[in-house]
Order: C-alpha cells, then sequence, then structure tokens
C-alpha cells in the first residue's frame, strides 16, 4: 500500500497528517504553535520532527510515501514551490519550503495555498455532486478557494482567488475578516485584548458587547462574500478555519448582508455552511494535490 502525507500550515499552527492513497486516514498529529518556535529554522525543525515521529508511529518506511502536500497561506508560487511575502505567515516569508522540506524529510514535496486545497477537500468529501464549490477559511487571515467541474481553479499563474488580500473602505478585505479584528474590537469595548474564543462565550451567554463584536465581524464578512458570489456564483460555500467555529455568532447578520447585496443569493438556493471537517479537509485535499501531480509524472 502506497501512502501520501500531508501538512496543514496556518497563521498560528501547524500539524500533519498521514493518508493511504485512496485518501483514507491513518493517523493525524496534534497541533503545535508557531509562536512557540523563534526562529524559521525553529518551525522547520519542529516540522520535520512532527512528520517524521507520525511516520514512525504508524510504522511505514519512506519508500511507501508517495509525496508530501503541504497547505500554507498565500500569496505563494506552487510552481517553483515558494512561500511569498505572505501577511499571515512572515517567519516563512519567501522561503522555498518544497526544496528545504525534500531535502530534510527525504519526500518529494508540494505546495498549495491552503484555502484551495480546503475548497478541494471539501468538494471532494462533502460537495461531489455540486459543480462550483467555493472555500473559505477564517483565521488569522481570510483565504478563499474554488473548485470548477471538480478542478481547483488556480489561474493563469496559480495566484488566483487572493481577494482576502483586495481593497475595501477599511484596507485589504481579510483585515476586518480575521481574529485580528475580534481581538482588536475586544480591546475598543472591554479594554483588553480577548480571544474569538472568549468573545464567542460571551455571545452565547447574551453580553451585548459580544453581540456588537460578531454582529460587526458578521457584516464585513457578508459583504466580502457578497463581491465572490456575485463574480462566479457558486452553488456551495463552505466555511472553515478557527473562527468557523463562531459560525452561529456570525450568521445572520451575514446574510442578511448577503441578501442585501447578491441576487443570485436572493433566487437560487446557494447552501452557505460551517465546514464539518475543517482542517481534514485541507489535508485531503493536499493528498489529492499529490495524487494529481504523481499522475502527470
Amino acid at each position: 500500500m502506497k501512502y501520501i502525507v500531508s501538512i496543514d500550515i496556518g497563521g498560528t499552527t501547524f500539524n500533519s497528517g498521514i493518508f493511504t492513497d485512496s485518501l483514507n486516514q491513518v493517523a493525524i498529529s496534534d497541533k503545535d504553535k508557531i509562536r512557540f518556535y523563534k526562529t524559521k529554522s525553529d518551525v522547520v525543525s519542529a516540522i520535520v520532527k512532527q512528520v517524521n515521529d507520525l511516520i514512525e508511529s504508524v510504522n511505514i518506511t519512506k519508500s511507501d510515501i508517495l509525496g508530501l502536500g503541504v497547505g500554507a497561506p498565500g500569496p505563494l508560487d506552487p510552481k517553483k514551490g515558494i512561500i511569498l511575502n505572505t501577511p499571515n505567515l512572515k517567519i516563512f516569508k519567501n522561503y522555498h519550503i518544497t526544496y528545504d522540506l525534500t531535502k530534510k524529510l527525504r519526500i518529494d514535496t508540494f505546495i498549495e495555498n491552503d484555502a484551495n486545497l480546503f475548497a478541494l477537500g471539501e468538494w471532494l468529501l462533502s460537495y461531489k455532486k455540486n459543480d462550483v464549490v467555493l472555500g473559505v477559511t477564517l483565521g488569522t487571515g481570510l483565504g478563499f478557494g474554488l473548485v470548477i467541474n471538480g478542478q481547483s481553479f488556480t489561474g493563469g499563474n496559480g495566484m488566483a482567488m487572493e481577494y482576502g488580500l483586495s481593497p475595501f473602505e477599511w484596507g485589504i478585505a481579510e483585515k476586518n475578516v480575521c481574529i485580528g479584528f475580534i481581538r482588536n474590537k475586544s480591546r475598543e469595548l472591554y479594554g483588553r485584548r480577548l480571544s474569538p474564543k472568549k468573545i464567542e462565550s460571551l455571545w452565547h451567554e447574551g453580553d451585548e458587547k459580544a453581540r456588537i463584536i460578531y454582529s460587526e465581524f458578521g457584516k464585513n464578512l457578508g459583504r466580502v462574500l457578497s463581491h465572490v458570489i456575485n463574480l462566479i456564483d457558486p452553488q456551495i460555500i463552505s466555511i472553515g478555519g478557527g473562527l468557523s467555529k463562531a459560525f452561529k455568532c456570525f450568521k445572520d447578520p451575514m446574510l442578511k448582508e448577503i441578501k442585501l447585496n447578491s441576487p443570485s443569493y436572493k433566487v437560487n438556493q446557494i447552501i452557505i455552511a460551517r465546514s464539518k471537517l475543517r482542517e481534514l479537509s485541507t489535508m485531503v485535499g493536499a493528498c489529492q494535490m499529490v495524487k494529481e501531480i504523481r499522475k502527470k509524472v
């Protein structure tokens, strides 16, 4: 049996998985936090150790592994295997990650935008009957991935769907649709920066300030999604990432804003839902990427 390794690198955490070449899960590591490490070299060493430990734990050899798929925040150059000047992973700025991990792990490594992989995984695992599926990741940043007719849409140069970096009245789109927005608004209203998890808890308790924060967040997200819906008219929008846990908190103001601005949403049954699988979808998408690359060789 052959296997594929995947790594999901976010703006704050990373973890690894091993899957069979038929995309069945074999093992998933615990999440590790980037802030625990001081330098890029330290983070890379931790990733290498995490992968090696996971491989050893399931008693397979590297000759059984078809490849390693990495999901990371964009913008990046998947053809060259380089993480570019991404605002949400500054420690890896202009880092030729595929070359380095191939060398250190002795496994052929490939990379793609994590939101693209998330969307592909969501389509594979949950929405294969649909032709146009949009994946949205909410976390340290705001990511978008698009699957059309079973294929990831990455544009002419491999850098499509970076809509989170597009300009809005408040700055780039993701500035007001990310973890940082929640923390900054909490400082304004509570006098200190609180975690999204804490604000979510307060929201469920009926706290008015928490309601204001997530109402504004939902409105901002709805405005951004309206632009994307009007452009690509998806059948499915699956929302993942760490902030998707608070989906109930921002769902209504998000949908209200979308209804105001997206004709297709008003007349069609576009499904907008929280992902049930989240990072598992990203890992499965990474494995599928490796399979597709291997087929071409």
